[in-house]
């Protein structure tokens, strides 16, 4: 169909097609311009947007993490080993003779989570300290890796006495791989 073809049926249309086919014709035209001019840009700039979205995430999966020894990527991140329990034990032994902290009775439990993947080790023990030697203790325990202080009940028997009793639990979080 050529050029004069077409403007030959536009012609005839109002002839055969009436009022309502000039009605039509002219919303299909309005419909196509109105999706040129405002459905398509829309849709493009969405695209875009996800896009950028997600180059932001994977930019931000691969970030890497600040470490004392070298920085890993979020994905290799792994935690404290099982093995390294006796060393944690270790380094709570010697922060309560820092502190001079005495447990008075220590109680364990170990629990496997999350299908296996992960070993949590629970302990629980009482102690008589002061707010001194609390504050200064908690914040070094915050500090190891893979710690957790799970609860602190602290009582004492009369209001005038300094030295406090404590129940503390906490645990230590290992990954099995």
């Amino acid at each position: 169909m050529n050029k004069a073809q077409l403007q030959w049926y536009l012609r005839q249309l109002p002839r055969y097609g009436g009022l309502l086919a000039l009605i039509g014709l002219a919303l299909l035209v309005l419909s196509g311009i109105l999706y040129l001019q405002k459905l398509q840009p829309a849709r493009l700039s969405l695209q875009t947007r996800e896009l950028e979205l997600e180059r932001q995430f994977y930019r931000l999966r691969s970030m890497p993490v600040a470490s004392s020894s070298a920085s890993v990527p979020i994905g290799e991140i792994r935690l404290n080993q099982p093995e390294t329990y006796t060393f944690f034990l270790r380094r709570l032994n010697l922060l309560n003779e820092q502190y001079r902290i005495t447990p008075a009775q220590m109680d364990y439990k170990t629990s496997i989570e999350q299908e296996g993947h992960f070993v949590r080790y629970s302990l629980q023990f009482g102690a008589s300290l002061s707010y001194q030697q609390l504050h200064p203790w908690l914040g070094s325990m915050e500090a190891i890796p893979g710690v957790r202080i799970e609860a602190i009940n602290l009582s004492r028997s009369q209001i005038s006495e300094e030295q406090l009793t404590a129940q503390i639990q906490l645990s230590y979080l290992t990954e099995v791989r």
